[in-house]
């Protein structure tokens, strides 16, 4: 074994990724991320579930296809979704009830 200058170790190779590897993919889908925000943004306002609800049936379906993933997350977007429409629909005209009832509209 020969003796390196300056008493050190031999030079390192240089290690690189192989060139056909393609490139780490994300198990979720973004249209399945922006369906659950959306849809839990309904709990502000009623606008912005229908997106939601939208979004989350198209990123569930192509999450079913296989083309993306985020299936269970595109099923709580749209799950999420209706439940707010269905809360929606309850609370409203219960709220109405209760501020007619106290003179509001007089």
């Amino acid at each position: 074994m020969a003796q390196q200058p300056f008493g050190g170790f031999p030079p390192q190779q240089q290690q690189y990724a192989f060139p056909n590897q393609a490139p780490a993919r994300s198990k979720d889908s973004g249209l399945a991320t922006a369906a659950l925000i959306f849809s839990l943004f309904g709990l502000i306002g009623l606008v912005s579930v229908i997106p939601g609800i939208v979004l989350g049936h198209v990123a569930f379906a192509k999450a079913r296809r296989g083309e993306v993933g985020g299936k269970g997350m595109a099923l709580a977007a749209f799950v999420v979704g209706y439940l707010m429409i269905v809360l929606y629909a309850i609370a409203i005209p219960v709220l109405l009830n209760v501020a007619a009832k106290h003179g509001a509209f007089r």
